[in-house]
């Protein structure tokens, strides 16, 4: 059955007509074998689609069961559950990494040592990836083999000075899960995050023989063909790519990571915390979270993670705000994920967000009362009635959006909520004649222009 928001609202669903064409059209040519995309809205699929093979020569069709690699989409999984033993108590994120792992002693000369947030953040200055040709070889080392090797390497900087995006770190973040835990970094994001979820269907260790895995599949030769690629596990680096899940399941990750309340997995706070700016490019344009990256499309902000492994390329993304998530996922190398997600964003959600505006609601007539110029030794501000609220304009800041003044259950007393302010109080007062004269805001007053 059709989501009822596509059954209600025409132009929305001719939105996703044209993504639906756009996407087989760009398939056939990039000379794509398969792929899988999902919008989900409000925590439940709005729409979704598989396209193409995930097994070419069996011509096994894609499903939204169809399950496919998806490599660094498994950080946020590592991050989420970093992020629980914190708030459990059993580690601090400003923690050095050697206070769980005795064996790490890696520092760039004369600097702080690497903490937990750096790892989460990339920001801890180890190099990127193994010390094998891991993704040529398509052979990445065991943990025992990981951890003798890194302890002859270096770090490239000191930690804080750069973003510098570290499988490295990630792979430590696993080893820190384990020390902590006393379980295998498997066992314990099974038990705490999967089957909280009811994620059956996504594994952290994937399994060679499993028929709904769908088969990677390389770049496109000068001849336009692609070659099949094998299969491996990422072993040591298993906590920073090494999971395997299916549309119809990450759409419950989707549900948890859109949530704005508590939930069996992590506090409310913290999952708002995980997709905020914790590293800003110099650009503005684009940052990294605790375990997220977010970057700024047309006037959204979208959080999430992509992934790329050896057959794989994919896709998980938010617009928080906006309560849709776009995910895609696909089984050959140069397949551009992001050039999906965006374009699904751009096509759907301006479309979305004019369903599912709030009608504006009716000014109350009391709030008559409150309207004029009203000023102080910094300047003047101006209440005014408009798209239904009750709104303060500062006349000396123009450029500056209006503060909004929503009513409480206290007469004459409302709560501002203004850019860059906490949500404290605004307190229009009365003379003995019953008309408004002062404003409070805070502890400070204006006084009404008469």
């Amino acid at each position: 059955m059709p989501h009822p928001l596509l059954t209600d609202h025409p132009d929305l669903k001719t939105a996703i007509d044209i993504y639906d064409d756009w996407i087989q059209h760009t398939m056939r040519r990039k000379h794509q074998p398969g792929l899988a995309v999902g919008l989900i809205y409000d925590g439940e699929l709005l729409w979704g689609k598989g396209y193409g093979y995930g097994d070419v020569a069996a011509g096994t069709q894609v499903t939204l069961d169809t399950r496919f690699r998806i490599a660094s989409i498994s950080k946020t999984f590592t991050a989420v559950g970093i992020l629980q033993l914190r708030d459990a108590g059993k580690l601090c994120l400003d923690d050095p990494a050697s206070k769980y792992l005795d064996w790490f002693d890696l520092r760039f000369e004369d600097a702080p040592p690497i903490t937990i947030r750096n790892l989460l953040t990339h920001s801890s200055g180890l190099p990127r990836d193994s010390h094998n040709p891991m993704w040529t070889d398509c052979d990445a080392p065991d943990w025992d083999e990981f951890v003798a090797e890194l302890q002859k390497r270096s770090a490239t900087r000191a930690p804080n000075d750069k973003f510098a995006y570290s499988n490295v770190g990630y792979s430590l973040l696993g080893g820190i899960i384990e020390s902590v835990s006393v379980q295998s970094w498997a066992d314990y994001l099974g038990e705490n995050i999967l089957d909280r979820l009811g994620m059956s269907e996504t594994y952290p260790v994937p399994k060679p023989d499993d028929p709904l895995l769908a088969k990677g599949y390389s770049r496109l030769s000068d001849d336009y063909e692609r070659e099949e690629m094998p299969f491996f596990l990422m072993n040591g680096f298993e906590a920073s790519a090494n999971f395997a899940s299916s549309i119809n399941d990450l759409v419950k990750y989707a549900a948890f990571h859109m949530s704005a309340d508590d939930n069996p997995v992590l506090s409310s706070h913290t999952l708002r915390d995980m997709h905020r700016i914790h590293w800003l490019e110099e650009t503005w344009q684009s940052g990294y979270g605790l375990g997220t990256m977010i970057y700024r499309l047309n006037d959204w902000a979208i959080s999430g993670h992509g992934g790329g492994y050896p057959g794989y390329l994919t896709g998980f993304t938010l617009s928080r705000e906006h309560k849709l998530s776009v995910i895609v996922l696909t089984n050959a190398l140069a397949s551009s994920p992001p050039e999906y997600i965006n374009q699904g964003y751009k096509t759907i959600l301006p479309e979305l967000i004019k369903a599912t505006k709030a009608p504006k609601p009716d000014a109350d007539p009391a709030w008559r009362q409150y309207l004029g110029v009203y000023k102080h030794s910094w300047g003047f501000d101006k209440v005014v009635i408009r798209n239904g609220q009750l709104q303060m304009v500062a006349l000396e800041w123009m450029d500056e959006p209006p503060t909004i003044l929503e009513p409480t259950d206290d007469e004459h007393v409302f709560i501002m909520q203004e850019q860059g302010q906490s949500n404290e109080t605004a307190r229009f007062e009365l003379d003995e004649d019953g008309n408004v004269f002062k404003l409070w805001i805070r502890n400070e007053y204006l006084l009404k222009k008469t």
